[in-house]
């Protein structure tokens, strides 16, 4: 941090001598750093979906309530609104954990081996039976 004596006067501070510190950075690797900034976007998505329904569930029965009282169209339609507005947020919170399961499953490391059983072979029976480290018994079984 840069010392600055005009500011120190004006403030009446002291100086203190601040040494600032070369330290390296830690890297962290491409892949950890975007699971990381994927399950931060993910967690602050599903708070702020979460905090919507919350805050929107209140203020349903407040709208149900002043409709109930009042009787006037509007204010139902309005509530109507509102409750399609939190079944919308009720699903995207849905399809937001159907996204990040898709993301989990198609990450590098839960792949899984796979075996190829069709496996082709150029050659004769007696190349493939010397090639698998079997004996040739030197009979040779024509169709």
């Amino acid at each position: 941090m840069k010392n600055i004596p005009e500011l120190d006067k004006i403030f009446d501070l002291e100086s203190e001598n601040l040494e600032t510190e070369n330290t390296v950075p830690s890297l962290i690797n491409e892949a950890e750093s975007k699971n990381i900034d994927q399950e931060e976007d993910y967690q602050l998505a599903r708070n702020t979906l979460r905090n919507l329904i919350y805050k929107s569930g209140d203020t349903l029965d407040q709208m149900i309530e002043l409709a109930k009282n009042s009787e006037h169209p509007r204010t139902y339609e309005v509530a109507g609104q509102l409750i399609k507005t939190v079944s919308d947020v009720a699903k995207d919170l849905m399809e937001l954990q159907k996204r990040v399961k898709d993301l989990k499953q198609n990450e590098p490391d839960n792949i899984k081996n796979i075996t190829n059983n069709n496996v082709v072979f150029a050659g004769s029976t007696a190349q493939l039976m010397k090639m698998l480290g079997k004996k040739d018994d030197g009979d040779i079984i024509e169709q």
